[in-house]
């Protein structure tokens, strides 16, 4: 007999009246049986895009790469699955509803990721069931529903019994020093406090799981997020999402700034806990003292000068590769250790950060010192 399936959709937040969630977009049984005690999600294939195989789309040969379930939707989920492609340890897997997916082809220049995405989690061998290795919850917007994680780690589609090897949720900061609003926000639509509740509650659940006190749980804040594009050093071309993402909005201004993290705002600092680096208060009169006009914003745009709570997606998308790279068990990581929780804020570098810096990261967490303002020397520009 066929199975029984009742809506997954209820799980999840609406998506905002610009992109309804539809009641089929996700499904679970309503029933388990003894044999299985943990829920069974159902996956449609997407589109008329084959389903998850063992085989690589780009290549003919048996593709053994851990899967990473990457629970979204939004650009941060796009740059994480680009992170892990590019990494070349796992391989992503998106889930989103049905018609966030008809538009990630825009944005994202990868077919072998379009291809493996879903929408609802893998549901037999020739998709991925029995093969997932980790999860990321790494949505921008407030979609998670009270029952969504519990579902989803008591799953029964990891390769361990036990559940996943990493379960990284990515939230943002609960007290922002500038909150900024996504693009497309209106104001008539203003839904701000629904929004903080679903995210507090989110991470309430969370801290309830006992995911949470394992080694295989981690919980990755970020504040407000810019960029993901490839305008940037040579290696964002690789890691980037399609140049078009830059022009999201109406807002001019906004736009620049998301192209400018991508230059010049690729650095990280890994704060301890739900934290964010805030300006000593008389710093500006410290550097206004010493820098006047444009030498002043060429300063704090060079040098490694910190962010608040801003930062790139680049960076919260290496920190999360990172996360899923280290493993172990009772707090013990192979290369390097993890904090239960933590808080990736920008820094004003033209680079992501190197494997090792990671490693130093992670285990000496810390807002990052501000460059003194005596020791800046401004550029001089070149015909030449």
């Amino acid at each position: 007999m066929p199975r029984r399936l009742r809506s997954f959709a209820a799980l999840l937040w609406p998506l905002g009246f610009l992109s309804p969630l539809p009641a089929s977009s996700f499904a679970i049984p309503a029933s388990r049986s003894a044999a299985s005690p943990r829920p069974s999600f159902v996956a449609p294939s997407r589109r008329s895009s084959p389903v998850l195989s063992l085989s690589s789309a780009s290549s003919a040969d048996s593709d053994d790469r851990p899967l990473v379930l990457l629970i979204g939707p939004g650009f941060l989920q796009l740059v994480v699955a680009r992170a892990l492609k590019a990494g070349g340890t796992f391989r992503p897997v998106l889930i989103a509803p049905q018609t966030r997916l008809d538009s990630f082809a825009r944005f994202l220049p990868d077919e072998d990721v379009l291809s493996d995405a879903l929408i609802g989690l893998p549901d037999a061998p020739a998709n991925g069931f029995g093969r997932v290795d980790s999860i990321v919850f790494c949505s921008e917007e407030a979609v998670y529903g009270p029952r969504l994680l519990e579902d989803l780690l008591s799953w029964d589609g990891y390769a361990a019994a036990t559940g996943p090897r990493r379960a990284v949720a990515c939230l943002p900061v609960s007290d922002p020093v500038n909150p900024e609003k996504p693009p497309g926000w209106i104001p008539i639509f203003n839904n701000d406090a629904k929004t903080q509740k679903i995210w507090r509650d989110f991470a309430a659940a969370w801290r309830a799981h006992p995911v949470s006190s394992s080694a295989a749980g981690s919980l990755l804040r970020f504040g407000s997020l810019f960029g993901g594009g490839p305008d940037g050093y040579e290696g964002l071309k690789e890691l980037g999402l399609d140049e078009s993402m830059y022009k999201m909005s109406l807002e001019n201004y906004r736009d620049m700034r998301e192209r400018s993290f991508d230059r010049y705002r690729l650095g990280a600092q890994v704060l301890e806990g739900d934290d964010v680096a805030r300006r000593p208060a008389d710093r500006d009169a410290l550097e206004k003292a010493v820098l006047k006009g444009e030498d002043l914003e060429a300063y704090r745009c060079t040098g490694g000068y910190p962010e608040q709570d801003r930062v790139c997606r680049h960076a919260v998308a290496q920190a999360v590769a990172h996360c899923l790279r280290r493993t172990g068990s009772a707090g013990e990581f192979g290369r390097g250790e993890v904090p239960p929780e933590f808080t990736v804020v920008g820094k004003c570098e033209q680079r992501l950060p190197t494997e090792e810096e990671w490693d130093e990261l992670f285990r000496n967490t810390g807002p990052a010192e501000y460059p003194d303002p005596k020791d800046y020397v401004p550029q001089v520009m070149s015909d030449n």
